[in-house]
């Protein structure tokens, strides 16, 4: 062996990294790391990446499910500590499972726009949280059994792509109004004239207006970022405005305007105790599963509309999601990876599940892309993903402190991401652009999913008829209008 060679020194990998990171490791044969040309590094960070995007989730399920009143008159509403718990044990749970099972590095918690149309559109209407939860726990059976029959496949061509997008805006419209009410710039109450419907109140500025200013400032910088790029931008724009809440609660707490907007974000105010959690998590259950048999549940058109609503949704919610993130993987992948039938099983199963633990429906997350943007390809970088949601439960008395203006802007800000997709709808199509319309319009003015859906189906059926196009509806489309009919004749009539 020459000089120059015994002076060079081979650098050995450290043996804790090689014994993760080595394609040859028992982690990344497991996971196919060589095979789909990622790294633990890379898969780290893009779990990371998609924990901070869809973390959100975890102070907006509570807002929003808090206000699900019980089926019976005088009984509390559904308890928002136990809705925390229950919605970090299912993210967690849901996004283990489907790294492990799947190896797909997707995200599942409970989704947007379904946990509006669950509080405002049927636990409202008479049935109570406990329907709701008893219909959530139905759909997901039968989105389970759709998705591994061929139903999936009928489901998916009988629905043109315009009317799916116009669906997915029209919840976007309708999570946004919801998350200008708890900003404030809204009231909802009786008193309006439309019925209990949210309806523009500016004068209740002056009451409100430190909290008002702070939430639209989250929502204004949350967009910005979303512009340049940034990987989480809503979740570091809920952390700036909640250090801004916390500094005028405990400071200017004698002035009512900012008592009424950050009251919650006073240090006093927040118990750095766990039973109450645990013991609305249980309470919660509980109510759900005792009213099982209630009659004012069973004998309203608005139990039975909603399973085949929830089903309907979920399905098309999870198909469009999955597709998403899996166009963005094959971006870089030398052959085309196609959607697991475990995935959607997964998705359904889970939404099972968090209807025993009392919160609305599971779903796969659309944040997901922002993971694989960093990198992640396998079930390794959800797997990190689930840890994160898992070990936020520790934060607790931290999220019970965030202020409604805060949690608000983020609802606001993600149904103004849903709304983006507006110029795939077929407008120049009459029967596509009226049935758009009306799914939107009636979604937001009735503050009811299922009924904008509904008139939309029927809107674009009979603009098929006068255009002559009646041969391109399919056959489900008209079974579809059948149902509707008699769920508005129900209400109209029944309830």
């Amino acid at each position: 062996m020459s000089k120059d060679n015994q002076d060079v020194k081979i650098k050995e990998p450290s043996k804790s990294k090689a014994k993760f990171d080595n394609e040859n490791s028992k982690l990344a044969k497991f996971f196919g790391f060589k095979k789909f040309n990622t790294t633990l590094k890379k898969e780290i960070i893009g779990g990371i990446s998609t924990l901070l995007a869809m973390i959100y989730i975890l102070s907006v399920e509570p807002a929003i499910l808090s206000g699900s009143k019980s089926v019976n008159t005088g009984e509390p509403n559904l308890d928002g500590k136990g809705v925390f718990l229950a919605t970090a044990i299912i993210a967690f749970s849901a996004t283990f499972t489907m790294g492990m099972v799947s190896n797909i590095p997707v995200a599942l918690a409970p989704s947007m726009g379904v946990n509006a149309m669950f509080t405002f559109s049927v636990a409202t209407k008479g049935i109570g949280y406990q329907g709701a939860l008893i219909a959530t726990m139905i759909s997901g059976v039968l989105f389970c059994i759709i998705s591994i029959s061929n139903l999936r496949k009928l489901l998916i061509k009988a629905l043109p792509k315009s009317l799916h997008v116009a669906i997915g805006l029209g919840i976007g419209f309708f999570v946004a109004y919801v998350g200008i009410s708890n900003m404030g710039w809204v009231s909802n109450n009786g008193e309006n004239g439309f019925g209990g419907v949210p309806t523009a109140e500016l004068n209740s500025f002056k009451d409100y207006y430190p909290g008002i200013i702070l939430g639209t400032l989250v929502v204004f910088g949350a967009i910005a970022l979303h512009f340049k790029k940034f990987v989480a931008p809503i979740a570091i724009m809920m952390l700036a405005g909640f250090i801004i809440a916390i500094i005028f609660a405990n400071t200017l707490s004698d002035y009512k305007p900012i008592a009424d907007s950050f009251g919650s974000a006073k240090f006093d105010s927040s118990k750095w105790e766990y039973k109450s959690m645990f013991n609305g998590f249980a309470n919660n259950i509980k109510s759900t599963f005792t009213n099982l048999g209630n009659k004012l549940i069973w004998t309203s058109p608005t139990m039975y509309i909603s399973i085949f609503v929830f089903t309907i949704l979920t399905f098309f919610d999870a198909t469009g999601t999955l597709t998403s993130v899996m166009v963005e993987i094959n971006k870089e992948e030398k052959y085309e990876r196609q959607i697991p039938k475990s995935a959607m099983i997964i998705d359904g199963s889970s939404t099972i599940l968090s209807s025993i633990m009392s919160i609305s429906h599971n779903a796969v997350y659309a944040e997901s892309c922002v993971g694989v943007s960093q990198g992640a390809r396998t079930g390794f970088a959800a797997i990190i993903t689930s840890i994160g949601l898992l070990l936020s439960i520790a934060l607790f008395p931290i999220f019970q402190m965030l202020p409604s203006c805060v949690s608000g802007a983020a609802t606001l800000f993600i149904g103004i991401i849903m709304i983006g997709n507006i110029t795939q709808i077929e407008w120049k199509k009459p029967e596509i652009s009226l049935s758009a319309f009306f799914i939107i319009l009636f979604m937001i003015i009735t503050y009811n999913i299922a009924v904008g859906i509904g008139l939309g189906l029927i809107t674009y059926t009979l603009g098929c008829l006068a255009t002559k196009k009646a041969k391109q509806v399919h056959p489900i489309i008209w079974v579809l209008d059948i149902i509707f009919i008699a769920y508005f004749v129900a209400l109209a009539f029944i309830q």
